[in-house]
């Protein structure tokens, strides 16, 4: 997969988990979407060849202001909570934010079984309670809870290697 098709698709996963984490917003996460790729498509057209390293959007919803960016190698956004520790191997790749709701997307060159292992054994040491653990054919997802706040972890292995890690941190679902 190119590098600019996989930000694409992490973005969007990244989009989706911000809507999951709410679920009466989905219609909302749909439209965000649809919303995003045709912002990125638009983007792309303009940009010329090699010129763009990172790209940035912000849209107005109904849901509140939505700031996406990806590139190759993300600095950690600002306000990023400090009790969530990141695999040490991963590069962020986009970063998403939806009112209350942060999405990280980051690619790690390791095993999805060794990333989620990793990612899970720091989140329980920085004090958040696991609450799912999904184990699907071609995702694997860990949610945990702390205080008024839920976390969520989707891993994917890249068909080049390595794997895809989506997380999202926002208020915890009513």
């Amino acid at each position: 997969m190119a590098p600019s098709a996989r930000l694409i698709l992490v973005a969007c996963l990244a989009v989706l988990s911000c809507g999951a984490c709410s679920r009466d917003r989905h219609s909302a996460s749909e439209t965000l979407v649809d919303e995003a790729l045709e912002a990125n498509a638009r983007q792309q057209a303009e940009d010329t060849a090699g010129q763009a390293r990172e790209r940035e959007l912000t849209l107005e919803t109904e849901a509140g202001l939505y700031r996406a960016s990806s590139g190759d190698d993300l600095p950690l956004p600002a306000g990023f909570p400090g009790d969530i520790t990141l695999p040490a191997d991963a590069r962020i790749v986009t970063a998403t934010e939806l009112g209350d709701t942060l999405s990280l997307g980051l690619h790690s060159p390791r095993s999805v079984e060794l990333v989620l292992a990793e990612f899970r054994r720091a989140q329980r040491a920085a004090g958040w309670t696991e609450s799912t653990m999904q184990d699907q054919a071609t995702v694997r997802i860990a949610g945990f809870d702390k205080g008024d706040r839920y976390l969520e972890a989707n891993v994917v292995q890249e068909p080049e290697g390595g794997s895809t890690l989506t997380i999202t941190v926002g208020p915890a679902a009513d």
